[in-house]
């Protein structure tokens, strides 16, 4: 695109080029003249100061071999010797920069107390050999001039306890020259709080003048060191000082430069180069008094230092402003014939309609757009104003010029097109002068037909929302981009009893539970600062007061641009599920102590390596303390059952399906007797599974019956004895049951001659004359009478036998009241006799019974009730029934004359009466109660004597 508008100005660009081009040049030779001079300045600047450092150092060295020289032609140097040799130096002014010379005398450790008694003889009271740790070698100052404050403080040092001044040192004395050391911080300086890097040379001194060759020699003569202290930055500006002017130098001790080995530096500002020697830089080596010292030249901005602008620079700086002069007149002039042609492809280009009014109205131009959008020509807008093409009436409306001003004027409007459709419209009208006068206004038209169904889009949108918001079962909000909450639904102001004004904002954070708003507004502003999606969990105050767990949820919002608009979020009321989550919480620490404490072996075996991570009270004793969390479950069982229960864990691993095993013999170790000792075990062992479905760990339950599968071993005994007694009772029984029923049936016949005979010879007695065989006659009578007995007798033995026999009568549904009538039938005679009323009251109606059993089990209890009525008072019987449970229950009641409570036990014993002024054979109720228990039921009496008696049944209903 750039490249594009630039080929407008081809013409401008290349004048200013041209010209730059040339102008350039120029600089550049200039530049580089200037260049190749100040190289060859700098180049003679900085071999005139290392020619000046080379000499200054190389009289240093010659004045401390003049103080050598003094200590060879003497062998005894006293102190006011050195003085004054030092002293006609005048080192102060002619030797600036080097703090003095001394000389230090070599000591063995028995020669120090006697170097110290001599210094102090001579008047310096404090010497003292420094420091006076214990050591093999000691070298000690004992010259040193001037003897000022300063050097006073290196009095008695021992260099040569110092690593880097030995280095020198043992260089001097062993090669027999000068030598220098490296950095030190000099004793003069260290009470100093600003110092300077220090410097010392030292030069040896033999015994007896010699001038020893071998180096065994040197060091065994070696007598002492004349020496000088040097002040790095003092020594060096007094020696090159005056020649660093335009030049900045750094000095560093060895072959390569770092900050830790500089010695000196006059480099103290950041504008180290000036414009002609930005590239100018030498660093050279140099050896001085055995040592390299590296020195790193540059020049500084006074170092071609001229007053004004450089010539090359003028020259730049010429010819870049005539090249701009002349790029921005040719520019101009390009620029100006393409304003035009720029507004004509803006106006033919524009979206929007674009119409020129004069002041009449009348339309004057009108670009592409504008006659697209009404159809109009440029005829047919000269013929009339333009308000009457596009409103087809007089009236100007927004079109009037008055409303027009040089500020855009904007308003909707609706607009007639050429083909009489009407399209809705936005315009903005100004005004346009020239000279001051107004010669008419723009009218910028745009078509709003879509905007406007995107509005009424965006409002039905936004009615459906909120309406499906206000129908949601859930509380919907909504908050801007500075999380402020800007909606809620109607859930929302239902729920907490709360207006829309209350709500929005950050009001509602009021609803919050006070120890749950920081924690929830904590969540919300870190998920803000990441826009993403969140969910918290708090409590929310409802309509009545009371608080509410909540779980809010939130989703951020985003336009089309990408650019985030806020939340929207949704919150739902978990208060239930709350109190759920805690009582499973709850139930689950029940359980586990239910585990830790069932008297059963309960366990939770990992899968991946066997190990136990739940052991309950009980699997630990059982296996006297060896089954322990951490430890392998196979390890803590009997050796007989490791291998087996390595092989169950396994399969459940493997195949998901639990284990259940039912009374599993388990074979512990041999008992003391040396008997194997086998105990049973109901086992269940549950696959534990994670949610990829593997089996992660086993859950181990067994419970010990070796005591009932013992008992029911007993018990299986005792039942075989009680089969065979049982079927020997059974033998014996039918075997009664056959002699009843044979002898009852053998004894009729006889029976009945004897009856036969007795009622003859009764007839025959009665036919003789009263008074006649009177005795006679009541003989044949009590004979007839125990007859009668007697069949009575058999006929119940019979009857007894019949209900054994017929435990298998058919069933069938059968109603109490028909039952009851035909038994009424059947003893008239005795209800009469009695004046008896019978009362009943079914509410259960039928029943399904065996008929013969049902009017036997009527017929004994309501005849019984009859014969035992009492004497004195109306015979009242109430027959009733209802349901109970699976039981249809008969109650029989009478006001007789009841049975005494150590009497209802034998009620039910065969052939025990209890009253003998009625006759009978006392089998009734026994039959009845024979009856009602081999059909699943039972029968119950309450009685009091002189009131009365009930009688219960409760039939079982057969099938």
């Amino acid at each position: 695109m750039i490249f594009s508008r630039l080929k407008d100005y081809y013409l401008a660009l290349g004048s200013f080029v041209l010209v730059l081009g040339i102008t350039l040049y120029a600089y550049y030779v200039s530049k580089t003249s200037d260049q190749e001079q100040d190289a060859q300045v700098f180049k003679l600047r900085t071999e005139q100061v290392r020619e000046t450092l080379e000499r200054r150092m190389g009289n240093y060295l010659q004045i401390l071999k003049g103080v050598d020289g003094l200590f060879t032609a003497s062998d005894t140097v006293t102190y006011q010797d050195f003085k004054r040799y030092v002293s006609s130096l005048q080192i102060e002014k002619t030797y600036p920069g080097v703090q003095g010379f001394g000389y230090a005398a070599m000591l063995t450790p028995e020669q120090v107390p006697t170097m110290e008694a001599r210094m102090q003889s001579i008047g310096f009271t404090n010497f003292k050999v420094a420091p006076a740790s214990p050591r093999t070698e000691y070298s000690s100052i004992i010259f040193l001039e001037p003897m000022d404050a300063r050097n006073r403080r290196a009095h008695g040092f021992d260099m040569f306890h110092d690593p880097i001044r030995r280095e020198a040192m043992e260089a001097a004395r062993d090669f027999n020259a000068p030598a220098i050391t490296g950095i030190v911080t000099l004793r003069q300086e260290e009470n100093d709080k600003v110092g300077q890097p220090g410097l010392l040379i030292y030069m040896p001194v033999y015994y007896q003048n010699a001038e020893p060759v071998a180096l065994e020699e040197r060091r065994r003569l070696l007598k002492g060191f004349v020496y000088a202290p040097f002040r790095a930055k003092d020594l060096m500006n007094s020696t090159i000082g005056r020649e660093l002017k335009d030049i900045s130098i750094s000095i560093y001790d060895g072959k390569k430069p770092k900050p830790e080995s500089l010695i000196y530096t006059n480099d103290t500002t950041d504008a180290k180069l000036d414009t002609s020697g930005r590239k100018l830089y030498l660093t050279e080596v140099m050896r001085i008094a055995g040592r390299t010292w590296t020195l790193e030249f540059k020049p500084r901005e006074s170092f071609s230092d001229q007053r004004g602008i450089d010539e090359h620079n003028l020259i730049l700086l010429a010819g870049g402003i005539i090249s701009l002069l002349i790029f921005f007149v040719v520019w101009s002039q390009q620029r100006y014939l393409q304003s035009n042609q720029l507004t004509e492809l803006v106006t033919n280009n524009t979206t929007a309609g674009l119409f020129m009014l004069d002041k009449k109205g009348y339309c004057t131009f009108q670009n592409p757009a504008a006659e697209k959008l009404l159809g109009y020509s440029n005829d047919d807008l000269r013929q009339r104003p333009f308000h009457e093409l596009v409103h087809r009436k007089q009236e100007m409306g927004n079109l009037a010029p008055e409303l027009n001003s040089q500020k855009a004027h904007a308003f909707e409007d609706i607009f007639i097109c050429r083909n009489g459709k009407t399209i809705p419209v936005a315009c903005a009208s100004r005004q346009v002068k020239q000279g001051g006068e107004i010669e008419g206004f723009i009218l910028e038209v745009r078509d709003v037909t879509e905007e406007r169904k995107a509005q009424q889009a965006l409002v039905e949108s936004e009615a459906r929302f909120r309406s499906m918001a206000d129908s949601a079962p859930v509380m919907v909000w909504m908050t801007d981009d500075q999380n402020s909450c800007t909606y809620v639904n109607r859930q929302w102001l239902e729920y907490t009893g709360t207006t829309l004004q209350d709500s929005l904002g950050d009001h509602w954070l009021a609803l919050v539970h006070p120890d749950d708003k920081a924690k929830a507004f904590q969540i919300f502003n870190a998920a803000t600062e990441s826009q993403t999606e969140f969910q918290s969990e708090f409590r929310l105050r409802r309509h009545d007061g009371e608080f509410r767990w909540m779980m809010n949820t939130g989703s951020p919002r985003f336009g089309a641009e990408g650019n985030f608009l806020g939340y929207i979020g949704s919150a739902l009321d978990i208060t239930e599920r709350i109190l759920m989550e805690n009582r499973l919480k709850s139930n689950a620490e029940m359980l586990q102590q239910i585990f830790m404490q069932v008297p059963a072996i309960v366990g939770l075996v990992r899968t991946k390596d066997l190990q136990y991570t739940l052991v309950n009270a009980y699997l630990r004793e059982f296996y006297d303390g060896r089954a322990m969390v951490g430890v392998r479950a196979p390890d803590a069982l009997p050796l007989s059952q490791q291998e087996q229960f390595t092989r169950i864990i396994q399969n459940i691993a493997q195949t998901g399906e639990p284990y259940i095993g039912q009374e599993v013999p388990v074979y512990f170790d041999e008992t003391p007797a040396g008997q194997e000792h086998v105990r049973f075990f109901n086992m269940v062992y549950e696959p534990i599974k994670n949610r990829k479905g593997e089996v992660t760990s086993v859950l181990t339950f067994a419970v010990e019956v070796t005591e009932q599968v013992l008992s029911r071993e007993q018990l299986s005994v005792i039942n075989e004895e009680l089969n065979r007694k049982n079927k020997e009772l059974t033998r014996i029984n039918n075997d009664l049951d056959s002699f009843v029923y044979t002898a009852s049936h053998d004894l009729r016949s006889p029976l009945a001659n004897l009856e036969g005979l007795t009622t003859a010879l009764l007839e025959n007695a009665e036919e003789k004359p009263q008074g006649e065989d009177d005795e006679d006659r009541m003989l044949l009578q009590m004979v007839a009478s125990s007859i009668a007995k007697l069949k009575g007798t058999i006929h119940d033995l019979t009857e007894i036998t019949k209900v054994q026999k017929d435990l298998e009568s058919q069933a069938e549904e059968l109603a109490f009241s028909e039952v009851l009538t035909s038994i009424e039938e059947d003893i008239h005679g005795m209800i009469q006799e009695a004046g008896v009323t019978v009362q009943r009251e079914f509410a259960v109606p039928q029943i399904r019974y065996a008929r013969k059993n049902l009017r036997s089990i009527l017929y004994n209890l309501v005849s019984n009730a009859i014969k035992y009525r009492e004497p004195t008072r109306p015979l009242q019987v109430n027959v009733r029934t209802r349901r109970e449970g699976e039981y249809v229950v008969l109650t029989v009641q009478d006001n007789g004359l009841g049975i005494r409570e150590d009497q209802q036990e034998k009620l039910f014993t065969m052939f025990r009466r209890f009253h003998s002024h009625v006759e009978g054979t006392g089998i009734g109720l026994y039959i009845v109660k024979r009856i009602i228990e081999n059909n699943g039921g039972y029968i119950e009496v309450e009685s009091e004597p002189g009131k009365g008696s009930t009688f219960t049944v409760h039939f079982k209903e057969e099938a």
